[in-house]
């Protein structure tokens, strides 16, 4: 049976497919890089409308493999979603091992590999002047995510990224969407910005 989605998701990726080898045979301009991210992009925006569907049970796989083939071309904002996307999977992986229900060597091997994989992720994001993963960084460090908890650390990455933006005006609900709005974080916030 005709599919019409399939159909979609099968002619964007012909037309990948040729851009890639486009992009490896000849040396490619920025302009053909960006439609390449871009292509990407749609076709895992159309994955993500198909997740939990029937017909496409590896649809969030194939978000993921998109994002990765646009990371690879310094596409910052796909390395940050992927590197978020791979931080929430292993901090999923490390609630089942701290509850002991789902416990196993297989788990603790591939919450290891989602941890290293999601801070290069952001760590390349954060090279290409990415502020969202550098605060993301920090929150690692503030809470110990994939690395050993080092708050002044995470505060310092998150101060840097304000810094950069520079929307030091915005910092009350910058710090609520990261979850960080207890008293404490803003002294603690008060005493960085003192010593910068």
């Amino acid at each position: 049976m005709f599919s019409w989605k399939r159909f979609k998701i099968n002619r964007l990726v012909k037309k990948l497919a040729v851009m890639q080898r486009s992009r490896l045979h000849n040396q490619p301009t920025d302009d053909a890089l960006k439609k390449e991210r871009e292509g990407y992009h749609l076709l895992a925006a159309m994955y993500v409308r198909l997740e939990g569907k029937k017909k496409f049970p590896f649809a969030y796989v194939a978000q993921l493999a998109c994002f990765r083939a646009s990371a690879m071309l310094d596409d910052a904002p796909a390395q940050y979603i992927l590197g978020k996307k791979l931080l929430e999977e292993a901090k999923l992986r490390e609630s089942w091992e701290a509850a002991g229900v789902f416990a196993s060597q297989s788990n603790v091997r591939n919450m290891t590999q989602l941890y290293e994989e999601a801070h290069a992720f952001l760590m390349a994001a954060e090279a290409l002047s990415h502020v969202e993963a550098k605060r993301l960084r920090g929150l690692c460090y503030i809470n110990g995510w994939g690395v050993p908890e080092d708050k002044k650390k995470g505060f310092e990455l998150i101060v840097a990224s304000i810094q950069q933006e520079n929307s030091w005006d915005r910092v009350p609900q910058i710090f609520a969407s990261m979850g960080l709005n207890k008293p404490e974080f803003f002294s603690a916030l008060t005493q960085m910005r003192g010593k910068t």
